[in-house]
């Protein structure tokens, strides 16, 4: 177990910083938006799935035991489906922000990532995935005449 935690610890220290790989072959827009407002929002989450999904697993791997092995088993599984389930999701507290640029009009980005909340302008990279970016308020007056 502690092998296999210390090799993921070292392979994870190999990543490269650059482009993210989903962006090949993807259009790029690169554009700059007035922040109109922030909210703090709750994600759903699967883990009640991860949980029913461990149980079952963990139920059916023990069906050769006795009858207090199988409860053991889906109790046991229920336990590490919904911890991973919830290690994957990460936390249920994201930012919602909506947004105004002058060629795409009124729009929303919902994620993780916090701004600042005297954030009133943001480089919005859209790709395969959308992030924002605080930059100076002059970009946004520049892109709005």
């Amino acid at each position: 177990m502690k092998k296999g935690l210390i090799m993921v610890i070292l392979l994870s220290g190999c990543a490269s910083p650059g482009i993210d790989r989903t962006d090949q072959n993807q259009v790029v827009k690169r554009y700059y938006a007035s922040v109109e407002s922030i909210q703090k929002v709750t994600l759903s989450s699967e883990v009640g799935t991860g949980i029913a999904a461990g149980a079952g697993f963990g139920f059916v791997d023990s069906l050769d035991g006795n009858k207090e092995e199988m409860i053991g088993g889906a109790i046991v599984g229920g336990l590490v489906g919904g911890l991973f389930t919830a290690l994957f999701e990460g936390g249920n507290t994201a930012y919602q922000y909506n947004l105004y640029a002058a060629d795409e009009g009124e729009f929303t980005v919902i994620q993780k990532k916090k701004l600042d909340k005297n954030t009133k302008c943001v480089l919005v990279n859209a790709a395969n995935k959308v992030t924002l970016s605080t930059t100076d308020t002059s970009n946004c007056e520049k892109s709005l005449k």
